[in-house]
């Protein structure tokens, strides 16, 4: 997640310094500044999205979205406050051409809003999609599963049958394992034995 935050943030930063259509020396260190900043955006919104996380496992998915979505939009006006800040102290504001303070922070919340939503819609589908492999993976074992069972059975019955003339102590005992064994695959316990 985070890997693929870093290479939304890369692109967008690429695509923001890009747009004005201009080559010049100062486009490098246009990408540099603005990625920094987007990556700064990018990996604090996920920090606090991860931390949210043990609090949004209580809620419906309507109600972590809207969360989350307003989590972003509050973590990006905070960082653009703060570089703002930072930038007027240290008397950086030319590097924002002439962009007043509210222009500066409405520029990146609208920014950051149509990223936010693209990102947090393409982390949901993803987590939609790893689900239905899940599921599909897992009713598709139970398929198996049940294929499997009456073929087992049958051929121990089978082996029971050919060894109670023969061996009958052993036909005792693998009756004995047999019926062990359905016991414990009936339990209904879903997890996984190797």
């Amino acid at each position: 997640m985070v890997f693929t935050v870093v290479i939304i943030g890369e692109l967008l930063a690429f695509i923001l310094t890009l747009a004005p259509l201009r080559l010049d020396q100062q486009l490098w260190n246009d990408l540099a500044l603005i990625s920094l900043f987007i990556q700064w955006n990018g990996l604090m919104c996920s920090s606090v999205l991860c931390l949210l996380r043990p609090v949004f496992e209580k809620y419906s998915n309507q109600f972590v979205a809207v969360a989350s979505y307003l989590a972003i939009l509050l973590m990006l006006t905070l960082i653009s406050e703060v570089t703002f800040l930072i930038m007027d102290h240290y008397y950086l504001t030319d590097i924002i051409s002439s962009a007043s303070h509210w222009e500066f922070l409405v520029h990146n919340l609208l920014i950051g809003a149509i990223i936010g939503a693209l990102a947090l819609r393409y982390f949901y589908v993803q987590h939609q999609w790893r689900i239905k492999v899940e599921t599909e993976s897992c009713t598709k074992l139970q398929l198996l599963q049940a294929r499997i069972r009456p073929h087992f059975l049958f051929n121990s019955m089978n082996t029971i049958a050919s060894l109670t003339r023969t061996r009958p102590e052993v036909a005792e005992r693998i009756t004995e394992d047999l019926a062990e064994l359905f016991r414990m695959l009936f339990k209904e316990n879903h997890e996984m034995i190797p």
